[in-house]
């Protein structure tokens, strides 16, 4: 999740996609909570209240405040901004998606460093302090070993039943951006399910 700094450092910019979604749905949100809830998402923005009330009128929300809302109020930003009808709820997946849409490589990567990437804090490598000769050392116990699960092939065979979902358009391309920002974060399976995906467009 991001910190007050992290957002203070996204812009202003409106990115509702439908002003009068965003109008009746921040408004919805907001006077349904608590005052103690209202000033912990204003101090995590770093804004004015009148900022929020100002969306009520204008239906502009800059991608801070729609963060800032869905983080403290567990609310998918998607559904603030006019792009997602399903209020759902707030996630590191959305939240990738959402900085990686706007352009905010620098900042995700800093919550998500990309495979290979060295991460913000690495841990203090540990020492064995040396036992005294008067004690005898017990037996190092036996390094367990794990099998590594055979690799499953990249594109399934065409005797693989096919299973009818029905699922939208938009939902669709948001589990396609999903899995690349997955495959980005080095999640395990991530690059196999993408690399699936791909193989059966190319197809």
């Amino acid at each position: 999740m991001l910190t007050t700094p992290q957002i203070k450092s996204l812009k202003q910019v409106n990115i509702s996609v439908d002003a009068e979604k965003t109008k009746e749905r921040v408004a919805q949100v907001w006077k349904s909570t608590k005052n103690a809830t209202k000033n912990d998402v204003v101090a995590l923005a770093g804004c004015a209240k009148n900022t929020v009330y100002r969306v009520f009128d204008t239906g502009s929300i800059s991608i801070k405040l729609a963060i800032a809302i869905g983080q403290v109020m567990d609310v998918n930003p998607y559904y603030l901004t006019g792009e997602m009808d399903e209020q759902g709820r707030f996630g590191e997946i959305l939240l990738m998606q959402i900085l990686d849409q706007h352009g905010y490589k620098k900042l995700l990567d800093e919550i998500a460093p990309p495979p290979g990437g060295e991460p913000v804090k690495q841990k203090r490598k540990y020492t064995r302090k040396a036992k005294p000769v008067i004690e005898e050392a017990p037996p190092e116990p036996e390094a367990e070993v794990v099998q590594e699960p055979e690799p499953k092939p990249v594109v399934e065979s065409a005797s693989a039943p096919q299973v009818d979902i029905d699922i939208s358009e938009e939902d669709l391309q948001a589990l396609l951006h999903s899995l690349i920002i997955l495959d980005r974060a080095g999640i395990a399976d991530a690059a196999e399910k993408l690399a699936r995906v791909k193989g059966i467009l190319v197809s």
